[in-house]
């Protein structure tokens, strides 16, 4: 998605949230715009997990309705950017602030520019009789004539001599072998024939698919990785949880974050898809408060099992299943 997409997709969840009674909570909301950037668009995570944490943004979120289509409020956001952040990621977030806000996106949609006219040289003048010299045929002498006619023969001897091996090799092949005729006597009837030692039995069992069982394997050793690293989290075994996560996972994974839960889990993983040794999952996370209440999500896993343990590669926030009760 481009710039003003990632600012509207971000709105639409908000307000999602905000329907369904559920607090603005800054963590959370760094958490999404990690899943929501797009490759392209790293650059401005800094910004964006900036942005939700401003005055700005809670004042803007907290107005009714929430985040008003007010140019004011754009302007505002946009100044407490250019405070911090460089001009170039600046430029890029008024796209996103305006995307959030529900404003009209201004950046003009790219159109296909005529191509510039090509200057091309003049072609060089053809001397016309040069030409057709060169494309005239030369002429032939006699002896040019009657060697000519003595490559022609020797080539036509040649085709007919490769014809006539060709022919008789494909005779041959077709004729029976001239081996020594068959000494085997008749048999008599009823009786039983011996296999040769050479014979191979064409009713053998087909070897065992073991593909199924190294998929099944691999499914298992991923979900065992998943939970495994949420029972870490939390236990509090930080520690022993960043042995299950790679470095690019790590901010999904933040200790700050699973500290304000008093319980952590994830249910019902499943498989649902598989590239080699990755094996993609999908599961249900649910967070249980200090006071007692809990929130449910679905979120997606992509494990490497090829590495021991398996290790969590990404992470990606789906939905929230069941609001904070």
């Amino acid at each position: 998605m481009n710039d003003y997409a990632l600012g509207a997709t971000l709105r639409r969840q908000i307000l999602s949230d905000l329907e369904r009674g559920l607090p603005l909570d800054g963590r959370r909301l760094q958490a999404l715009v990690g899943d929501f950037c797009g490759q392209s668009q790293l650059a401005m995570l800094p910004a964006l997990k900036y942005l939700v944490l401003s005055p700005g943004f809670s004042n803007a979120a907290g107005q009714q309705p929430p985040l008003p289509a007010d140019t004011r409020l754009q302007l505002r956001l946009q100044q407490e950017l250019n405070e911090v952040f460089a001009a170039a990621i600046s430029a890029r977030m008024d796209a996103v602030l305006r995307g959030l806000l529900g404003l009209p996106n201004t950046t003009p949609a790219p159109t296909s520019s005529s191509p510039e006219p090509e200057f091309r040289s003049a072609p060089e003048a053809i001397d016309v009789d040069e030409e057709e010299e060169e494309l005239a045929p030369a002429p032939t002498s006699s002896g040019s004539r009657g060697l000519v006619a003595v490559l022609s023969f020797m080539a036509g001897v040649l085709v007919v001599g490769v014809g006539g091996g060709l022919a008789w090799l494909l005779l041959q092949t077709s004729l029976p072998s001239g081996g020594p005729l068959s000494t085997e006597r008749p048999r008599l009837p009823g009786e039983l024939v011996s296999p040769t030692p050479d014979a191979t039995p064409t009713d053998a069992p087909p070897a065992p698919d073991l593909s199924a069982n190294t998929s099944d394997a691999a499914t298992a050793q991923a979900i065992a990785s998943v939970e495994q690293l949420y029972n870490e989290l939390s236990l509090g075994n930080i520690q022993a949880a960043r042995q299950r996560f790679s470095g690019e996972a790590a901010d999904q994974f933040d200790p700050a974050f699973f500290r304000q839960f008093q319980r952590v889990s994830v249910d019902n993983l499943r498989e649902l898809s598989r590239d080699g040794s990755l094996v993609t999952l999908e599961g249900l996370v649910t967070f249980v408060y200090p006071d007692g209440t809990s929130q449910s999500e679905s979120r997606q896993f992509t494990v490497e099992t090829a590495t021991e343990p398996a290790l969590i590669t990404g992470s990606s926030f789906g939905q929230v299943t069941r609001g904070r009760q």
